[in-house]
């Protein structure tokens, strides 16, 4: 009887001591489950800080990674705004309008500056397009240069072409004597037949000229000229 007793009462012990344990888990379980949202919602809190910073500080990089870090700590639709005036600060229009509406769309409630928001997104779209219309201009701009370009060479290379065919016409050409030509020879030669003839007066003269300088030349200078005193 008394070992009955004593097993009930074991067993009666054994179920509370479940049923404590039972009830006790969920609540640390749950306690760490807080604790550790605390901490995560501690550590956004900072680098939401350290974010802002260096917004302040026009670090517009740096504060990016800051929020982006503090969104996958604690996914608030608030730092999304954020992430996108980084990105809108970076010059980045694109990205900074798909931020912008998912600021939008993830917000439980319509924000207070949704209507600046909706002004940042036209104004992101706008810059979009325009900065697409330059491009097209650009790709265009090139393609004539380079259109223009290869039509430069083409002309280029068809004048060389030109000069050289009229260079080999010339080469081949040969020159043929007329009758005035055979004249004119003729008579160079007749002359230079009489060479002894041009030669025996051109003695003559050479003598001649010296006689006339001799005595018209005049007296050498002296060959000191002294100082300047």
């Amino acid at each position: 009887m008394m070992s009955l007793i004593r097993s009930l009462t074991e067993r009666s012990v054994l179920s509370v001591l479940v049923a404590v344990a039972l009830a006790v888990s969920p609540l640390s379980a749950h306690a760490a489950s807080m604790e550790a949202r605390g901490d995560g919602e501690a550590q956004a809190r900072a680098k939401f800080a350290e974010g802002n910073l260096a917004y302040d500080l026009a670090e517009f990089q740096k504060a990016l990674d800051a929020y982006s870090e503090a969104y996958r700590m604690k996914p608030l639709p608030g730092f999304l705004f954020n992430i996108a005036q980084c990105h809108r600060q970076l010059g980045r229009p694109e990205r900074a309008a798909f931020f912008y509406r998912r600021y939008l769309s993830l917000s439980k409630d319509e924000p207070s500056n949704a209507p600046l928001v909706r002004e940042l997104i036209a104004e992101m779209d706008e810059a979009v397009r325009l900065e697409q219309e330059r491009r097209l201009a650009r790709e265009e701009t090139a393609r004539d240069q380079a259109r223009a370009a290869a039509l430069r060479a083409q002309a280029e290379a068809a004048a060389a072409r030109r000069v050289k065919q009229q260079g080999g016409r010339k080469s081949t050409l040969v020159a043929r004597p007329t009758a005035s030509t055979r004249a004119e020879v003729k008579g160079e030669d007749g002359l230079m037949k009489k060479w002894w003839v041009w030669a025996g007066a051109g003695a003559v003269a050479v003598i001649a000229g010296g006689v006339i300088y001799a005595a018209t030349a005049p007296q050498p200078r002296p060959t000191t000229l002294g100082t300047i005193r």
